[in-house]
């Protein structure tokens, strides 16, 4: 069976729970983002909200993989659901579960890479041919990225360490911008957290415990970004 990479069979199934409630924190997140933009009528409010659908969405499909790679029930209901797919003989079995990876790739790269956006000064976006084709550039490396991140994985964790990098870094600048407030600080805090917690994915090829230290950094990412923007809707009532 394929697996990117290999993880403490102590762990199987709890990272699936782990990622089930990054599923719910990312949602919960992007409805506080979307009430900010019926509010506000800032379109970074919008983009954030859809960046974290995103995440939801590679996340959710991450637990189903992960279901199908752990539990033997679930992988006999997905091979017979995808028998017309999987071949008779199911020989392209080995293709689907590298279908499923990428899928759950592309999501998280886009995510990022639009919170990179939003995370930088404000200014009029998506009227100009240049960034158009600019955008369009990034969405072919995030697809290109995607499928060579199926025979080397960690490319998939090295290109999330580089976006959440930029991405608290600027929220650094933010961060210094608004007289340090501290949910400006929370904010860049969350994503450094992220950031830790792939660069330690990046390394589940050496040490398989590393993966526990990456999903546990993880969540804990989430949970200080959810927070935050717990705090920032209660001083808004």
């Amino acid at each position: 069976m394929f697996r990117p990479y290999y993880t403490p069979a102590w762990f199987n199934g709890w990272d699936i729970v782990f990622e089930g409630i990054i599923v719910l924190i990312a949602l919960l997140i992007a409805a506080y983002s979307w009430k900010a933009y019926k509010l506000n009528k800032e379109n970074r409010f919008a983009y954030f909200s859809f960046a974290l659908m995103l995440v939801a969405l590679g996340f959710g499909l991450k637990i189903i993989t992960g279901s199908i790679t752990y539990f033997d029930q679930a992988k006999d209901v997905a091979l017979e659901t995808l028998r017309p797919l999987a071949g008779e003989h199911l020989e392209f079995t080995h293709l689907l579960y590298r279908t499923g990876f990428f899928l759950q790739m592309v999501p998280v790269l886009g995510a990022l890479l639009l919170i990179f956006f939003v995370s930088q000064k404000p200014r009029d976006r998506l009227h100009k041919y240049y960034e158009l084709s600019q955008i369009a550039l990034f969405v072919y490396l995030i697809l290109l990225i995607s499928v060579v991140s199926n025979f080397k994985y960690f490319v998939f964790y090295l290109t999330s360490a580089v976006l959440l990098g930029l991405i608290t870094l600027n929220y650094y600048k933010n961060y210094l911008n608004s007289n340090r407030n501290h949910n400006a600080f929370r904010v860049m805090t969350a994503f450094l957290i992220m950031l830790f917690a792939n660069i330690f994915f990046v390394f589940v090829f050496l040490v398989e415990e590393f993966y526990v230290v990456a999903e546990v950094l993880l969540l804990a990412g989430f949970l200080v970004l959810l927070y935050t923007y717990y705090k920032i809707t209660q001083l808004k009532k």
